[in-house]
């Protein structure tokens, strides 16, 4: 695995994000919970330069450290508005990285996060937006300006919240439909690649902004 794996490069924009809204977040020790950032960026360089194969990474003592302090931060927070949605993606993404690093080395950004294939159970219009609740195993809402994608059987890329108005979309739907509930495998979402383009260029965007 190379520095510049994309699932480092997105741990890390994750860490300045949480930086960012920790001021915002309703928690009891605020200082400790930026301390434990702390802890999991210094940890997170080591891993970053570990130079071993991706499956290798996945067991290193650091990094399951550092799935193990996102995974007690993000139980701390319980607020639903924009920066405690912000905070909870990006802890569950620290903490999915032994995960998502046994998914072997990775070529695009897009392979650098989760894909959930589910169903469309409710929608409303408001405007030009659709707002829909898809049905992945769990509840994800999702906002669209496709009529087309708002119904049915749909991939979804799981992404940072993102608000349109006055309302919070938590991932952004894919053209494609592989007629099942849950979470895409490596392979899978290298099957959709084609439908992808769109993904690609927000989370380059999202990387070049670190």
């Amino acid at each position: 695995m190379e520095p510049k794996d994309f699932r480092i490069l997105l741990a890390e924009r994750g860490i300045q994000e949480l930086k960012r809204v920790s001021n915002s977040l309703r928690i009891p020790k605020r200082r400790e919970f930026v301390a434990n950032l702390g802890e999991i960026e210094a940890k997170l360089q080591v891993v970053k330069y570990s130079y071993m194969p991706a499956e290798e990474v996945a067991r290193l003592e650091e990094l399951l450290k550092i799935s193990e302090i996102a995974s007690k931060l993000r139980g701390e927070i319980q607020q639903n508005d924009l920066n405690g949605i912000t905070a909870q993606y990006w802890l569950e993404y620290i903490e999915k990285l032994p995960e998502l690093m046994k998914m072997g080395e990775i070529q695009k950004v897009y392979e650098a996060i989760r894909f959930f294939s589910g169903e469309v159970i409710s929608r409303r219009r408001a405007g030009n937006l659709w707002l829909c609740l898809v049905d992945c195993g769990f509840r994800l809402e999702v906002v669209t300006n496709s009529e087309a994608l708002a119904k049915g059987s749909r991939v979804v890329s799981y992404l940072p919240p993102r608000k349109f108005g006055d309302f919070i979309s938590r991932g952004m739907f894919v053209d494609a439909s592989l007629g099942k509930k849950g979470e895409l495998s490596i392979d899978e979402i290298r099957k959709i690649s084609k439908s992808l383009g769109e993904v690609e260029s927000l989370l380059i965007s999202l990387i070049s902004q670190s």
